[in-house]
């Protein structure tokens, strides 16, 4: 089951992801990849969704806040491997996009996990 949630544009949205936080970076992301917004499927929220492609958006200082509590990275794990499966379970490929730089022990257990990643650092 689907909940669709709108998303509506973000005051001063330019055409660049820097600097965007939040919703502001999720509504860029649907904006740019031709998404339909954030979708709620099997008790896990995605903020994104285009067709059988889905994804999760991260920004602003998200990275160092998850670095700083081991156990705040175990919860990311967890929640992104959710995600993965409900998103398999639903005939969907799952991904991550970030506008700042994803910390190389991420990177490594996403690519051990088979998530795919974007860094839009421009």
């Amino acid at each position: 089951m689907f909940v669709a949630y709108l998303s509506t544009p973000p005051e001063g949205t330019g055409e660049s992801a820097k600097g965007l936080v939040g919703k502001d970076f999720e509504y860029y992301l649907n904006k740019e990849l031709g998404g339909e917004g954030s979708r709620q499927v099997g008790g896990r929220d995605f903020d994104g969704v285009k067709g059988n492609r889905w994804w999760e958006a991260k920004s602003g200082q998200y990275w160092e806040m998850l670095e700083s509590d081991s156990k705040k990275i175990l919860k990311f794990k967890s929640d992104m491997g959710d995600r993965l499966n409900i998103a398999k379970q639903n005939g969907a490929t799952y991904e991550l996009f970030s506008n700042t730089p994803i910390p190389q022990s991420i990177k490594d257990w996403l690519t051990k996990k088979g998530i795919p990643f974007t860094e839009i650092l421009d």
